[in-house]
Parts: structure tokens; C-alpha cells; sequence
């Protein structure tokens, strides 16, 4: 049975932290030096661009590959990621990445050929998103309201309370109908 005593318990927060840092600093390697060893570029390439990566992240593969002494082919990365790119930088796609909110993809298709459809079906999409967002919070604040509704012992108090959340209620079904207005504009 491990025993705590108040001299090993700092030893053992500090061992802790040591394996957290640890994991978290390995979470940040783009590639492990077992896959570095093994790694087909174009496959490599191909498969960012498929995702959506930028094309700058063969310098993260140069930096941990190269601590195994490792050098990637960036020329095969690179036409992997041209074909898979165009994969990425589809109308489905900008529609999906918008309605998720991720606003740093829209710049990978810069350029690309499928651009223009995945620019506008992104635009779309992130209006989704911020609709949705703007939903939540009203969702949030709805609760919040009631909550002191339930709580308050003053007629003023809860009279004021309620026409809040007959405005919070009619803003809902607002952007309830702007919401599907908008996903009809998806792909």
C-alpha cells in the first residue's frame, strides 16, 4: 500500500506534472520518429490536403523527422497535397467547415479551383454557425433569467423578469426562422 506523507506528496505532484508536460508536449509532434522512418510523402501530402492542411506543415514534419535525422521529400509532399487538396475544396465541404466554425480553413482553398464554390458555401455555412451560437447564448440567458425568476420575492422584480424572457422567446423564434433560411442555402 502506497503511503502519502507530507514529504512525498510534493515529489509525487512533481512527478505528475512531469508526465502531464510530457504528454502534452508529445501531443504537439506532427509526426513520431517511427513514422518519419516509414512515411510515404505523397500519401502524406495527399492526406492533409484532403483535410484541409495547409501546405506549410511540411516545415513541421522537416523539424520533428529531422530530429531522427530524417529529411522529408517535400516535392512528393507537395504533389500529394495539390491532389488532395482539390478534394478539400469542395462546396460540402466549405458548408461544413462553416457551420463548424472553423474559420482558419478558409484560407487553405486560396488559389485552388474549387475556390469559389467553397468560399460561398463557407460564408453560408459560418452564418449557420454564428445564428446558432447567438441561440445558445439566448438559451444560456433564458436559464439565467429564470433562475433569478424562481428565486425573487418582488412582483417588479419578476414582472421585469418575465417581459425579458417574452424578448428572449420571440428573439428565439426569430433566428429559429432565420436558422432555416439559411440551411436552405447549404450544397
Amino acid at each position: 500500500m502506497l503511503s502519502c506523507t507530507s514529504r512525498s506528496l510534493p515529489h509525487l505532484t512533481r512527478i505528475a506534472l512531469t508526465l502531464a508536460a510530457a504528454f502534452a508536449l508529445a501531443g504537439c509532434e506532427s509526426m513520431s520518429v517511427s513514422e518519419c522512418k516509414v512515411a510515404d510523402w505523397y500519401r502524406v501530402g495527399l492526406a492533409d490536403g484532403a483535410k484541409g492542411e495547409s501546405d506549410r506543415r511540411i516545415a513541421d514534419y522537416t523539424e520533428d523527422c529531422g530530429k531522427a535525422g530524417i529529411t522529408p521529400n517535400a516535392a512528393l509532399f507537395r504533389q500529394g497535397w495539390n491532389a488532395g487538396i482539390v478534394q478539400f475544396c469542395t462546396a460540402a465541404n466549405g458548408w461544413r467547415e462553416g457551420v463548424q466554425g472553423h474559420s482558419g480553413k478558409s484560407s487553405v482553398c486560396l488559389g485552388q479551383a474549387g475556390y469559389p464554390a467553397f468560399a460561398r458555401y463557407f460564408e453560408a455555412g459560418l452564418q449557420v454557425h454564428r445564428t446558432q451560437e447567438q441561440m445558445r447564448r439566448n438559451n444560456d440567458e433564458a436559464n439565467r433569467l429564470q433562475g433569478r425568476l424562481d428565486a425573487s420575492k418582488s412582483d417588479d422584480e419578476k414582472k421585469a423578469l418575465r417581459e425579458d424572457l417574452r424578448h428572449l422567446d420571440r428573439e428565439q423564434a426569430r433566428l429559429r426562422n432565420q436558422l432555416a433560411q439559411q440551411q436552405m442555402l447549404g450544397p
